[in-house]
This record gives structure tokens, sequence and C-alpha cells, in this order.
């Protein structure tokens, strides 16, 4: 289904694939940190997380904005 939207939620969506991809990144990363090491420091999960902890706040508050973009723009038809 093909949607209008506004040049607005079409800036939201680019963000959300964006950072739906980084997600995919990092969560791939973390699975397979040990493929051909010996060891990993710790440190280097630590990051990882924190970089996935981030990305998925972030991706938590633009999916608010989105709803209140829609919420707004179906309420001003």
């Amino acid at each position: 289904m093909t949607k209008n939207l506004t040049p607005e939620l079409k800036s939201c969506k680019e963000e959300f694939d964006f950072l739906n991809k980084k997600i995919g990144e990092l969560e791939w990363e973390l699975a397979t940190i040990f493929y051909g090491r010996k060891a990993v420091l710790r440190s280097e999960t630590d990051l990882l997380e924190d970089q996935l902890d981030s990305y998925r706040t972030s991706i938590g508050i633009l999916v608010e904005k989105v709803k209140n973009l829609v919420s707004e723009s179906g309420n001003s038809k």
C-alpha cells in the first residue's frame, strides 16, 4: 500500500530506516563478535550495547513523534 506522506513524515521515514539499519548492524556485530577471535574485551561489547541502547531510544522517540504527526494530520482533515 502506497501512502502519500507529508515531507515531514518522509523525513521521519528516512530517519527510521537509518536507525533500523544501524540497529541491525550492531545486533549482527554483537552476534558475531567472537567470530575469528579468541578473546573480546568487555569494553567492546559494552560499547556496542550502549550504541544499541542509544539507537533504540532514538527510534522510540521517533515513533512517538510520527504518531503525534499522524494524529495531528488526521485531526486537521
